[in-house]
């Protein structure tokens, strides 16, 4: 039975993953490139960061440009320092380092994510950042304020650590959107999506074989914890009856969140993966955009 079709509203979803977001912009220029444009934005962590770029931005060629020059430049940044043993230890006796901090804000403002900026001047797209209650637990939404300030949803958004110190805010202190959501699809759902693509950063992956140290340990404890909440999150919303397209964006090894060495294949592997999941539509179902399949057959991808 043919449904009445509804008012298109796309959303992107982008998980967060440290430096393995550069595997999302590889994945967002081919997207445009295929004339698949989202209504809606939603980030979490890195994710927050591409997400917010595009909706100050803009969405069109030389601004997705912009972005991957930017993932670039940050390959000689060290934005997150890679001494994770130090940096744990800072965060148990309580003195983080915020000059970490400072070097994303400064980096974020340097690409045109100015402090001045408020969700209200989001005009071509809605935009939402997904951040986390350090005291409640309670996921943290900026956008349904249009007074927000974007720069702070990235900030907060981001507030990982031992990597960065929590964010302070009305009394509130708010860390990284990923520790409570990393791949918001909730959300999306939430805010009035009627079909999501889902670029998934996240790596499953386990540690190497043999390693037995702390940091393998926690991440195979967080990996499995986060695979689980994201499967529920995507089923949930197909249950809803929302289209939800998950692209899974990884190279053929795990790649390190701290690592920003490997930002130039991380963005072609993510183009690649991505054209293969359009080629792979458009084989089976011609240049009809997904949604004019998907409201009327139920069909996901």
């Amino acid at each position: 039975m043919v449904k009445i079709m509804e008012e298109r509203r796309l959303a992107f979803v982008l998980s967060g993953g440290g430096a393995r977001g550069a595997f999302q912009v590889g994945a967002l220029k081919a997207l445009y490139e295929n004339n698949i444009h989202p209504e809606i934005l939603v980030g979490t962590s890195i994710g927050a960061v591409n997400a917010a770029f595009l909706a100050v931005h803009g969405i069109n060629s030389s601004s997705i440009e912009r972005l991957i020059q930017t993932w670039m430049e940050s390959v000689k940044m060290d934005l997150l320092p890679k001494h994770f043993a130090w940096l744990t230890l800072r965060t148990i006796l309580k003195t983080p380092d915020y000059r970490n901090f400072g070097k994303l804000q400064n980096f974020l403002v340097a690409h045109g994510v100015r402090p001045d900026l408020r969700f209200r001047d989001m005009r071509e797209i809605q935009l939402y950042l997904v951040a986390t209650d350090l005291y409640t637990g309670q996921l943290v939404l900026y956008g349904q304020n249009p007074g927000q300030s974007v720069l702070e949803g990235v900030l907060a958004s981001c507030a990982l650590p031992p990597f960065f110190p929590p964010y302070e805010r009305d009394g509130k202190l708010l860390m990284d959107g990923g520790t409570v959501s990393n791949l918001p699809v909730e959300v999306a759902v939430s805010q009035g999506a009627t079909e999501i693509l889902a670029l998934d950063v996240t790596d499953p992956r386990k540690a190497a074989k043999g390693e037995t140290n702390l940091k393998a340990y926690l991440n195979k404890l967080v990996n499995a914890s986060e695979q689980r909440h994201i499967a529920l999150e995507i089923a949930l919303a197909r249950e809803k009856g929302i289209p939800v397209h998950h692209i899974p964006l990884r190279g053929p090894d795990p790649t390190s969140i701290s690592d920003f060495s490997a930002v130039p294949d991380s963005i072609r592997i993510g183009y690649e993966i991505t054209n293969r999941w359009v080629e792979q539509w458009t084989t089976t179902y011609g240049n009809r955009h997904p949604i004019e399949i998907q409201m009327n057959q139920g069909v996901n991808l």
